[in-house]
């Protein structure tokens, strides 16, 4: 995983949630006679926030570009169309422009009209849900195809997320803050109003950030086992931790912190009996200085939600760049590749299960390919059939049916082992063959001669429509340029291929 795709996938998680977040709070935890107290504070924020997601937008798509490609930065100008136009995240991303677009105009309005700011809050919060759609159904739950249940939960935990992180947000530097500078000028009871509704908000997002988050971590982890035995397992871990951590801490803004606030301000109320014992050790006095004292160590409090709520978006960015443990499962040991330690040379030279004939229509028996299976240690020219042990890297790849795989150019380094993960987001069958444009000729005219015989050679895979299947491909240590296509009658004529470009990146000499 490489740093900067995680760190900008973060960015751009961390943008949603926040624009998410402080629209809630001026939708929800502000009470609505006391908009033109925050009125000019939130919107600033907001705007700026605004800002901070049209540039996430903008860095995200350069990201997957090149994540997708494995090419260089001087490669974005070719990359990005093909992306925009032969992918699904693409297609996806399209939606965020025009969506920004008119999320900036409701932002102008707002800025000027604190009288409708409120339903305009409520407009853009719609707004930035659609934009949390295009986070989800660019996702590990969109593998299997678009707008999928999974989908759904992904974006109503994304969405939870913001009610909840997003809202300790818009508290840690907006409302505080206020409440902080203009304490003569609030409603006696303002700070104690606010932060109860805060606390009925985040109640009811964490009850929808566990239903959601429990049913995708079953979706992707697929066993008990894969909690503790992958990395994947224990950066989700990690995760679950620091929302254990957020649990806790809001339960003591609820039992604890928000008793002591309303007693600040004079709300009676009864007391537990160990806040009551608390209360007495450290009493709480009814003046301005105390009810400053109490927003106080609430704001650190919540500044601290904040930094945590940080640090769950990240590990939520790390797993959105890990393969899951179930889609792992789901590729058998040597799928689409040769076992470890065997090679291969030559086209069809794959040793196939005894009991099915071999592509080039080999009419060897049962026993002669068994001992071939043993005894095979050939190379093709182009490369060979990598160990997952040497693997540097993994390569996501998409066969559509307008004939093209996305991306349609990768680079990698002279004797590098890749991964390549080859998902058929189309209706048709596909195939990934991998090879140099000699190979891939040879192969077009043995599929002509033997149409429909399941793939068995090392350098190549069939799928179905929805399927996801791996391939591991360790290339020759000097430079070439290499070919994957599509095999399919009419695919490959349809110009269904790929380009391999095998260079090192760093200057000669």
């Amino acid at each position: 995983m490489h740093p900067w795709y995680i760190a900008l996938t973060a960015i751009d998680i961390i943008a949603v949630v926040t624009a998410l977040g402080m629209l809630a709070a001026w939708i929800w935890v502000i009470p609505r006679d006391q908009d033109a107290y925050f009125h000019r504070s939130f919107w600033r924020i907001e705007g700026a926030t605004l800002f901070f997601l049209t540039l996430s937008s903008a860095l995200i798509l350069v990201s997957r570009s090149l994540e997708m490609s494995g090419g260089p930065l001087s490669g974005l100008p070719q990359v990005i169309p093909e992306v925009l136009q032969a992918t699904r995240f693409g297609s996806i991303w399209w939606f965020r422009p025009p969506l920004l677009l008119v999320l900036w105009l409701f932002w102008f309005w707002g800025l000027n009209s604190s009288r409708r700011a409120r339903r305009l809050g409520i407009l853009m919060f719609i707004g930035l849900a659609a934009v949390a759609f295009t986070r989800s159904e660019t996702g590990h739950p969109a593998d299997h195809g678009n707008f999928r249940f999974g989908v759904f939960v992904d974006w109503v935990h994304l969405l939870a997320a913001g009610l909840w992180i997003g809202a300790l947000f818009c508290m840690t530097i907006v409302i505080f803050p206020v409440l902080r500078r203009r304490m003569s000028e609030r409603r006696p009871d303002l700070a104690a109003d606010i932060f109860q509704r805060l606390s009925v908000l985040a109640g009811w997002a964490l009850a929808l950030i566990l239903a959601t988050g429990i049913w995708t971590a079953w979706k992707q982890l697929g066993s008990w086992s894969a909690l503790f035995e992958t990395s994947y397992g224990h950066i989700l871990l990690v995760k679950l931790s620091l929302v254990a951590l957020l649990i806790l801490i809001g339960a003591y803004n609820r039992f604890i912190r928000l008793p002591r606030i309303r007693l600040a301000h004079g709300l009676h109320g009864r007391l537990h009996s160990s806040l009551d014992r608390i209360s007495r050790m450290h009493p709480v006095t009814r003046d301005e200085a105390g009810q400053r004292r109490e927003i106080d160590h609430c704001y650190h409090v919540v500044a601290v939600e904040s930094v945590i709520g940080v640090a769950v978006l990240v590990a939520a960015a790390f797993l959105l760049h890990g393969m899951p443990p179930a889609a792992m499962a789901k590729v058998p040991p040597g799928f689409g590749t040769l076992s470890p330690g065997t090679r291969a040379s030559g086209f069809g030279a794959g040793t196939p299960p005894s009991n099915i004939p071999m592509r080039m229509g080999s009419s060897r028996s049962a026993r002669s390919t068994r001992k071939d299976q043993a005894t095979s240690r050939m190379r093709f020219s182009f490369g060979e059939s990598g160990h997952m042990s040497r693997t540097v890297r993994t390569i996501k790849i998409q066969a559509l049916d307008t004939m093209r795989f996305s991306p349609s150019i990768v680079h990698v380094e002279p004797g590098q082992t890749i991964r390549f993960v080859v998902t058929d987001a189309g209706r048709l069958d596909h195939e990934f063959v991998i090879g140099d444009a000699k190979e891939q000729q040879r192969h077009e005219q043995v599929m002509k001669e033997h149409p429909g015989i399941p793939m068995h050679d090392p350098n190549g895979i069939t799928l179905k429509p929805g399927q996801t299947r791996s391939i591991l491909w360790h290339f020759p240590d000097h430079p070439m340029v290499l070919e994957y296509a599509c095999h399919e009658p009419g695919h490959f004529a349809a110009g269904m291929i790929g380009k391999i470009v095998v260079e090192s990146r760093e200057p000669a000499g």
